[in-house]
């Protein structure tokens, strides 16, 4: 393979964890067309510049048609791909946790009774009890709120493991080394493909763990600094439209 910035971005963005195609193919659609059809070829070439073998791809799209995430209809010899109301429901769902901008919201404490727990993908357990989450975040009704304006350091590193860490510290480090062209120099069709590696990158991290604030983690943590490294990336290589890639 070549070397330069943008294949160099491709090799260090897609061994940062396994590559599995119906996933990527997730990340492509919620990405790059979540209220539009992606046809066959556009979505060939994207792929084709990761490295996904055609067979692959077909084998992938069986999947989420099987999983009801996606439909396939013929028009003429092409084939066109959308996300199905379940996908875009589920699309739009995680959007706000891939998206939303960086920033240093205030948290609230539930201590909830025996043998209750408060929705993981809001609330992170501080004890079998004891549960964290944003202060905008809706509390259970069978909870006591403390409120978490002051955040003691023995909770720092309670929100995160070890293979979090890890990986975002990979994935800064990743992002760190891009050194890309502007949009126009790349073109639509590398910047879909960089986008959505990104925007993948991201995803399989950011969608493991509640949001919550830069306090309740340790000094190791990469997590939010990856957010603005990631908002900032996308910001500089827009959405393309699906008629230029």
């Amino acid at each position: 393979m070549p070397s330069d910035p943008y294949h160099e971005a491709i090799a260090r963005l897609t061994v940062l964890g396994p590559l599995r195609v119906w996933s990527l193919l997730v990340t492509v659609f919620g990405d790059l067309a979540p209220d539009d059809a992606l046809d066959g070829p556009t979505l060939s070439a994207i792929l084709s510049e990761i490295g996904i073998k055609p067979e692959a791809s077909r084998v992938a799209l069986h999947r989420l048609r099987a999983d009801g995430w996606i439909t396939s209809e013929k028009t003429g010899r092409t084939s066109r791909h959308r996300l199905s109301v379940k996908g875009r429901a589920d699309s739009d769902a995680a959007r706000p946790r891939i998206y939303a901008a960086a920033s240093d919201m205030p948290v609230h404490f539930a201590l909830m009774p025996d043998g209750k727990v408060p929705d993981p993908e809001h609330y992170a357990p501080i004890s079998p009890r004891l549960f964290v989450a944003a202060a905008s975040t809706p509390p259970p009704g069978d909870a006591l709120i403390l409120n978490g304006d002051a955040v003691p350091r023995w909770l720092r590193t309670t929100a995160e493991t070890e293979d979090l860490r890890t990986g975002y510290a990979a994935l800064h480090d990743a992002l760190s080394d891009l050194n890309l062209p502007d949009a126009q120099s790349l073109g639509p069709l590398r910047v879909a493909v960089i986008r959505v590696l990104i925007v993948h990158a991201w995803r399989r991290l950011a969608l493991k763990h509640p949001m919550l604030p830069r306090a309740l983690y340790s000094d190791a943590w990469r997590g939010h600094d990856c957010r603005t490294q990631v908002m900032d990336h996308l910001a500089q290589l827009p959405r393309p439209a699906l008629n230029d890639i």
